[in-house]
């Protein structure tokens, strides 16, 4: 590795906070990273959680350097993606020290498994996703690009869940379901049939309650 690599977390707010202490409990570990700073793009330059700010359009041009990305609406996260890969950027794929993850499972780049994770057999994770704490990803269960697991969240086993989906804190599916792209799963939902593309589907059983044409989890 070499020693003056840094890495940088794309988003300085809630998330980011968590997954810089993630950063940090891995750095004392494997001693990766020499520094790690925050983007943020809509406040100025300064510090952050006894780290440096910077935007992105102050990256230096020559750098040792890799990115996290910590936002948490799943189209943003893909905007912010698409702009890294746009840009050559190196992505790092980052794993909290208390996660298991399972020799077995494949992670794509950029990927965040964050503190007490279960990641099992034969699992595979798209590029970019975020696991938040607690999660219990069931075997072979595929996971699309960008997708969002909030804490708590247990899809059954051989679950195809799609690409830019949100499962809410406390969700779950039975094995062999399959969730649509840009799917939200409301919080505490418990599903028990596929979900198509653009659903939102809330309750225990689930049910549809709208569809997502604007793409959006969060609204501001």
């Amino acid at each position: 590795m070499g020693t003056n690599l840094k890495l940088y977390i794309y988003g300085a707010g809630g998330l980011g906070r968590e997954v810089y202490e993630v950063a940090a409990r891995y750095n004392e570990l494997h001693r990766k990273w020499i520094e790690i700073i925050f983007i943020d793009d809509f406040e100025g330059e300064g510090e952050f959680f006894g780290c440096k700010r910077i935007n992105y359009s102050s990256l230096p041009s020559e750098e040792n350097r890799e990115f996290v990305v910590a936002v948490g609406e799943p189209s943003s996260r893909k905007k912010l993606y698409d702009k890294l890969i746009e840009d050559r950027e190196s992505l790092h794929t980052l794993i909290d020290p208390t996660a298991i993850v399972s020799k077995s499972a494949n992670l794509g780049i950029g990927s965040i498994v964050l503190e007490n994770s279960l990641v099992k057999a034969n699992v595979t994770i798209g590029a970019n996703v975020l696991i938040q704490p607690f999660c219990d990803i069931g075997h072979d269960i595929i996971l699309g690009d960008h997708t969002v697991m909030s804490p708590f969240s247990a899809p059954g086993g051989n679950s195809r869940i799609g690409q830019c989906v949100f499962f809410g804190m406390h969700a779950a599916c039975i094995q062999n379901i399959k969730i649509g792209d840009e799917a939200v799963i409301g919080m505490g939902s418990v599903v028990f049939r596929d979900v198509s593309d653009g659903s939102t589907v809330l309750g225990n059983p689930a049910r549809p309650t709208r569809g997502n044409e604007s793409s959006k989890v969060f609204t501001p």
